[in-house]
């Protein structure tokens, strides 16, 4: 759908796409991970800044309303410049401490962020209209784009057709880059002449310079814009709902993860209904799977003081389930009905970059791993049973830590 057809307001899944991506200043882009730029509103060079509100805002204001960009612009254009975020400047970087000249606000920067996050919601929109009419239109079909100037990768997938839970969509539902155009189809059946085989990956090695992660992107694809808007904005709705429970009282949130352990998505997670594979885990079309999770206890207060953090809700994602049911066959429904009690009466936590819990189940000793993400969520790991001299070791590792 291109910019200038749009309607006069936003759907409500174009809002909700923009609106659960929290704010995060940053002085580099690539300072925060590309897959955490799906999760959050962050503008390179806004950190020491007060003007990343003022940007959100104004951002917003164009995804919901869909103003052009020259009201865009005139808008925000007198307020950057009012604060000092404009053009070229000598600032510190608080990476280094060192003095860096850099390009702060432009009007290329603004139809930058403009264009990205305009198609960037409308594709999460877009995604959730696909989800609403698969039944009757179970295909997409990759259009071209747009723009003058067409990538050649991007031409080469043109036509190409796949079911909609097609993992291909996972890292090539566009846009698949700054500035892309590119668009899909809904229908009812491939037509005459279409791919109907999947384009290769062609997968690339790609390392962040600053935050020094390494993973592998498709050929053709911005490091970044491997995903699916729609279905971050799935996962977002998980998170969403993480951020509910830590606000309510500690009885109403302990009865709300009971409540969600009867729901059918906590089989889904815990069972890998979404039947990722673990020894994938590093492939981009898993990407969007793997993140998708769910409570599945609440963190009792001594717990949460090891961990140093202020949720109290542990979440499971369907990645680290996957990884569970691979690695330990043991850990079934009897395992998630006590893992509650586990927690409030652990037998010994010893503490580390993640916080290791035993407890018994039957009379046998079990072992969580808890992590706690740069996000500030809290995500249960690992789990397996274990034997009894390693419960005695990790006793030993609680006492020593204690003393």
């Amino acid at each position: 759908m291109a910019v200038e057809d749009l309607f006069a307001t936003a759907p409500k899944p174009v809002v909700e796409y923009f609106d659960r991506r929290p704010s995060k200043p940053s002085f580099r882009w690539d300072e925060v991970a590309p897959r955490e730029h799906a999760l959050g509103f962050t503008v390179a060079r806004t950190a020491g800044f007060d003007v990343l509100d003022d940007i959100r805002a104004a951002t917003r204001k164009a995804v919901v309303d869909r103003i052009p960009f020259a009201q865009f612009r005139d808008e925000l254009m007198p307020v950057l410049k009012a604060k000092g975020w404009w053009g070229e400047k000598k600032v510190i970087d608080p990476r280094t401490g060192e003095i860096a000249k850099v390009q702060l606000g432009s009007l290329r920067r603004l139809d930058l962020i403009y264009d990205a996050n305009i198609r960037s919601a409308e594709a999460a929109g877009d995604w959730s209209r696909i989800q609403r009419v698969k039944d009757a239109l179970p295909y997409l079909e990759y259009l071209t784009s747009t723009s003058e100037r067409k990538r050649p990768l991007h031409l080469s997938w043109v036509g190409t057709t796949l079911p909609v839970d097609d993992a291909w969509w996972s890292t090539h539902y566009p846009p698949n880059g700054w500035r892309c155009k590119c668009r899909v189809r809904s229908r009812a059946m491939p037509r005459e002449g279409a791919q109907l085989d999947r384009p290769a990956l062609n997968l690339r090695p790609w390392e962040n310079g600053t935050t020094g992660e390494r993973r592998l992107v498709p050929a053709g694809i911005d490091p970044g814009w491997d995903n699916n808007p729609g279905k971050v904005r799935e996962q977002m709705a998980s998170r969403r709902l993480v951020d509910r429970l830590d606000r309510m009282g500690s009885e109403a949130r302990r009865a709300a993860v009971e409540m969600l352990r009867r729901d059918p998505v906590f089989a889904y997670v815990t069972e890998n209904g979404a039947r990722f594979d673990h020894r994938r885990r590093l492939d981009p079309e898993q990407a969007g799977a793997g993140r998708l999770r769910w409570p599945v206890a609440v963190l009792p207060d001594p717990l949460a003081s090891q961990l140093g953090t202020t949720t109290r809700t542990v979440a499971l994602s369907v990645a680290d389930a996957a990884k569970i049911g691979v690695k330990h066959r043991e850990i079934g429904p009897e395992f998630w009905a006590a893992l509650q009690q586990g927690l409030d009466r652990p037998e010994a936590v010893a503490r580390g970059d993640k916080l290791r819990v035993v407890f018994r189940i039957d009379g046998k000793p079990h072992i969580v791993v808890l992590k706690r993400t740069s996000a500030e969520e809290v995500l249960l790991n690992s789990a397996h049973r274990i034997e009894e001299w390693q419960a005695d070791k990790l006793r030993g590792e609680e006492a020593a830590g204690g003393a």
